[in-house]
């Protein structure tokens, strides 16, 4: 009697291990397939619990899926950035004007006298 009740206990120790294995813990009696993802219940403001929510594999929600775009509209994005067809910006800088270099040279000279301290800027001075 002792090897049967030794025998007869293992083996029933093995078969609720192997369960807990293969079954779903949240979703009781399921196992869930390769790439199955499984939301867990969530608590409803009475108190109740919802069901597991099952994703299959592969599945993208429909929030997340991006808006459909046509060759015409993504081609029209893409000239925007680049300005008109065939401009090209090398061509049509101009160069610059005697007056213009001067103008820049009185700016760059200015915010040298602004950067620095008040005692050196006399003896800058004109």
């Amino acid at each position: 009697m002792m090897a049967g009740d030794g025998g007869g206990s293992s083996a029933m120790e093995q078969q609720p291990q192997q369960a807990a294995q293969t079954v779903s813990p949240r979703l009781p009696g399921r196992t869930p397939k390769e790439g199955e993802r499984i939301l867990a219940p969530t608590r409803r403001p009475d108190g109740t619990l919802r069901k597991p929510v099952r994703i299959r594999a592969g599945y993208v929600p429909q929030d997340e899926v991006a808006i459909y775009q046509s060759k015409g509209a993504l081609l029209k994005k893409a000239a925007q950035s680049e300005g008109p067809p065939g401009y090209d910006p090398a061509l049509d800088a101009k160069p610059k004007t005697k007056s213009a270099k001067r103008n820049e040279r009185r700016k760059e000279k200015k915010q040298q006298v602004v950067l620095l301290p008040s005692h050196e800027t006399h003896s800058l001075a004109f």
